[in-house]
This record gives C-alpha cells, structure tokens and sequence, in this order.
C-alpha cells in the first residue's frame, strides 16, 4: 500500500567541494615533489656530462702532447747548424703564431706512419684565438737536405709540402708551457724553470745556468728535462671551467 509520508533516499552522494579541493592540493603536492627530483636529478646528470665531457677533451689533448712532446729529438752533433734540430718554446704573445693567444712549443719528433720519408717531423702545440688547440705537423720526403725546420710556412708566404695546422681540442680557454732544467750541477735534480725555450742558443746564463745530469754546463741549451702543461678547458656552454696540469718528462734531455 502507497504511504504517502515515505521519502524515497539515494545512496548515491557526489564529493562536496572542500574534498574536491583536499584532493586537487594532495595531488599538486605529490606532482611537485616528483617535478622536483626528475628535475634534480636532470640537472645532476647534465652537471656529470659536461664535466666528462671537459675532461674527456682535456685527456685527449694531453695525452697526445705528453706522446709526442716526450719523444723530442735534438741533434746539435753536426758543425754545420743547418742539420740541428730544433727544441723551441714561446711565452705568450711572442711566438710564431700571428692568431695565438697562449704558449706555443715546436720540436722535431720521430712520428710513426708520417707519409714523408723520414721519420723526423716537425711538431708544435699552440692556442689559437677561436679557442681551438692546434697541432702543427710537418713531414718530410727525404730529396732535399738538409730539411728546414722553421715551423712556419715558406718566405713567400706559401704553406710548406707537408706542412699542416689542424684543431686538436675546442673549448680551450688558456694554455701555458713551463720548461724545467738542471739549475745546479752535480746531477742535482731540475729545480729551475723557464716560460720561454730555445735549444740553439745560450740564453740560460749565470744564476739560471743550464746543466746536463753529470753536472756539465749545456751550450747551446739543448733540450729541457721536463715541460710542464696546464691547460683550461670549458664547457660548452661556457658556464664551467677546469685546469688540467701534467708534467712531461723529455726522455732525450741529457
């Protein structure tokens, strides 16, 4: 029988609007926390890959000069000059590079695989401008004697046959050579330093004297017994940078 003071109830209540507002700021909160620890650890990982990435391109250029730089050959045996080898550093601003901004350094090196007919190559490390390190490589064929090494290109301004300047390293921002020698002699060890180098002179004289390890004085100055190299590489955006240093032991140095 139809009542008519029955109310009919649904059990099928919504959320109210402070819930739906509870429930909007819990999840805005979780959605936050979650953007910040993806982005942390975004930015730790790109932090991590440009660090590599500089010291990867430090390490490379590194090892290539202490490779090559170690090996330096000097021959000064002959009467004749124009046979000598040649061992030559330059402080900033004055070597032989017009686009240089930093140390350059020259030598002859014996380079396995050079396509000339000598293993005897001229080589050389310099900063140029645009901040590229640069390597300076020329090879020899062996018909012509003896062979020039001037480390620059010819007289009337052309490129020499084999003579080649190519990027090593980009983002380099400063590079310094520092050359040690025997101060003392006795066989002391080297305990003077130089920002300049040049093995075809006596430039070292008096309380800078160069000496061999049985405690002779060099003259002319030879070769260094050891370089020094600190280079300061970039990020690639520019917003880091980190100095790398080594110490190259010249294994022909007397």
């Amino acid at each position: 029988m139809w009542r008519p003071d029955r109310h009919i109830k649904s059990n099928n209540s919504g959320l109210t609007l402070i819930e739906i507002l509870v429930v909007a700021v819990i999840f805005s909160i979780l959605v936050t926390s979650l953007f910040t620890v993806f982005r942390g650890g975004l930015d730790s990982w790109r932090k991590a890959e440009t660090i590599l990435d500089m010291y990867q391109n430090a390490r490379f250029a590194l090892d290539i000069m202490e490779r090559e730089i170690s090996s330096a050959f000097l021959y000064q045996d002959s009467a004749n000059t124009a046979y000598w080898t040649k061992f030559e550093g330059y402080a900033p601003l004055t070597g032989l590079k017009s686009n240089s901004v930093g140390s350059e350094i020259f030598f002859v090196a014996p380079i396995a695989g050079n396509p000339g007919k000598q293993d005897l190559c001229e080589v050389g490390y310099w900063l140029r401008n645009d901040n590229r390190l640069m390597r300076h490589y020329e090879y020899f064929d062996g018909t012509a004697g003896p062979a020039v090494y001037d480390f620059t290109k010819k007289a009337d301004g052309t490129v020499d046959a084999g003579a080649s300047d190519s990027p090593v390293a980009s983002n380099v921002s400063a590079l310094q050579f520092t050359y040690y020698y025997r101060n003392s002699g006795g066989g002391a060890a080297p305990t003077g330093s130089a920002n300049s180098w040049n093995s075809g002179i006596d430039a070292l004289t008096g309380p800078t004297e160069n000496f061999d390890s049985n405690g002779n004085k060099l003259i002319p100055d030879g070769l260094p017994d050891a370089v020094g190299v600190s280079i300061t590489v970039q990020s690639r955006d520019g917003s880091q940078s980190r100095t790398f240093t080594d110490l190259i032991r010249v294994v022909g140095a007397k």
